[in-house]
């Protein structure tokens, strides 16, 4: 396993998708670099790509068996569903709460959402999409968000580890405050 990443590559592929202007390419291109990332974190295997439902309804973009090891992504399911969003434009919540409902479909408590652009809205104020990340976690499903901006500071498996964990225990301690401020 290869536990370093080339981060001259990275912002070169990250280049790349935002310089293309075919929807398809962007998002092949996507898949490939959030696969090569991953795999440099212990105890992630990709089970496959593109993964249709079996009645044609939805897609799961990237599914990776998680071997829970202690350096790795122990916090997040196993399997864990991925999903890439190669847009110009940040994603909607709309596109995250669908997601987040494919996981609860999936009987998955946790998935990856990555975006280049990020989302609609104000993380602060748990506006658009940031509301769906929040309410989605009240209703058991935890979405982490991965930006653009966040791939091009990767240098390693043990980086993408850390950030993700970061957005865990963020997600965990604003719903513990949004819980408090609620009025008695």
């Amino acid at each position: 396993r290869r536990m370093t990443l080339d981060p001259t590559w990275i912002v070169m592929e990250l280049a790349a998708i935002d310089a293309s202007s075919d929807p398809t390419v962007k998002g092949r291109r996507l898949e490939a670099l959030i696969r090569a990332i991953f795999f440099s974190v212990p105890g992630l295997d990709l089970e496959d790509q593109d993964v249709e439902s079996a009645y044609l309804t939805e897609e799961i973009d990237l599914y990776f068996w998680n071997d829970r090891e202690r350096e790795g992504l122990h916090f997040m399911d196993c399997p864990l569903l991925v999903e890439c969003k190669a847009w110009s434009k940040p994603a909607s919540g709309r596109e995250l709460r669908y997601f987040a409902t494919t996981l609860k479909d999936k009987d998955r408590s946790s998935g990856i959402f990555v975006a280049l652009k990020g989302l609609t809205g104000n993380p602060a104020a748990k506006s658009a999409g940031f509301f769906h990340v929040a309410s989605a976690m009240a209703a058991g499903q935890t979405v982490l968000l991965i930006t653009g901006d966040d791939i091009a500071k990767l240098t390693c498996g043990t980086d993408l580890v850390r950030l993700l964990r970061r957005r865990l225990t963020d997600q965990v301690r604003d719903q513990v405050l949004a819980t408090d401020a609620k009025p008695k």
